[in-house]
């Protein structure tokens, strides 16, 4: 016959762990339920304010991408002009927020000044995106495209302090176009010797590059 577990008197009155830690919790809540109730709260409110401004982050940089399509929809408009191209990019650039997007619509429109051979404007906006952008990028098309507005003007000796500067500061980004200005506006500027050897520079620097036969016969021409 089986035995029967005796039952002490103390495991009678011991009160069970859990319903104790459990009444423990009720009776703190009971207490302070304004105080976590608020607390709640206060954690919902910062959710949903982060998710909010998350949204609107993302909803502001999509419409000034949407905008920055329309910018570059007006430049390729085969049916207007330099000059409407650039009423129709000045009435868009009215709509962007300060940000990559409206650095990137400026340099389109400092291009359409310059493609209109209208260069001091152009030099303005170029100067605009140096002094607005963080962006090494902008910052090298800029003073590429003040450097060729100047040589479109014929200033070749500011032009040629451009193109320097340009090469100087902006050593990761392809400079083939650069040195071929900077030749250029010596040869424009009466600096053959200059020019020779910014020309011989280039047949150093990019060997198998696809037009160094240019630059080669150049030389040639130049009686180098």
């Amino acid at each position: 016959m089986a035995k029967t577990a005796k039952v002490r008197r103390k495991d009678l009155i011991q009160p069970d762990q859990f319903i104790s830690t459990t009444d423990i919790l009720i009776a703190y809540c009971s207490k302070h339920k304004i105080k976590i109730i608020s607390f709640i709260i206060s954690l919902i409110v910062v959710v949903f304010s982060g998710l909010w401004i998350k949204y609107n982050q993302n909803k502001k940089s999509l419409d000034m991408e949407s905008l920055y399509f329309k910018v570059e929809q007006a430049k390729s408009s085969k049916e207007s002009n330099s000059k409407d191209k650039i009423k129709q990019i000045e009435i868009i650039l009215d709509e962007f927020s300060e940000g990559l997007q409206k650095q990137r619509a400026l340099l389109v429109l400092a291009d359409e000044y310059f493609n209109d051979a209208n260069y001091d404007k152009a030099i303005l906006f170029y100067q605009d995106i140096l002094n607005g952008s963080s962006s090494p990028l902008h910052h090298h098309l800029a003073n590429m495209g003040i450097a060729f507005s100047l040589e479109g003007k014929k200033d070749y000796k500011s032009a040629i302090n451009a193109y320097k500067a340009t090469i100087q500061y902006s050593n990761e980004y392809p400079l083939f176009d650069v040195y071929v200005g900077l030749a250029r506006c010596y040869e424009l500027n009466n600096e053959k010797n200059d020019a020779l050897l910014t020309l011989r520079e280039m047949q150093n620097k990019f060997p198998t590059h696809s037009k160094i036969n240019i630059i080669d016969s150049k030389i040639k021409a130049l009686g180098g």
